[in-house]
């Protein structure tokens, strides 16, 4: 595998979270907490991230943003009896992949 197809992966996983806070988000709003907590500040970390990438090599702030935000979801440990999004295992497959983002 290349490690263009690599960095497409990981972007890839970067775009199924923004999907799952999206839900989450939907969830909060219309139906309590049923999907978790939505993380507002990583959905935007993540699209700002997005909309950088598309085909460009992103600002290094807005990166380094994300994987702030990134870390910080992770460090704080879903709940798994009242979170049906749990986005734990991508996030942590993105921060071990995130030579790729940043080089």
């Amino acid at each position: 595998m290349t490690g263009t197809q690599e960095k497409e992966q990981v972007i890839a996983k970067i775009q199924e979270i923004v999907s799952n806070e999206k839900f989450k988000l939907d969830a909060y709003y219309f139906c309590g907490f049923p999907s978790g907590t939505p993380n507002e500040k990583l959905l935007k970390a993540c699209e700002k991230y997005l909309e950088t990438v598309d085909g460009n090599q992103p600002d290094p702030a807005v990166t380094a943003d994300m994987i702030a935000q990134l870390e910080g979801a992770l460090a704080q440990k879903s709940k798994a009896a009242d979170n049906l999004v749990n986005n734990d295992a991508d996030i942590q497959e993105v921060l071990d992949h995130r030579d790729l983002l940043l080089g």
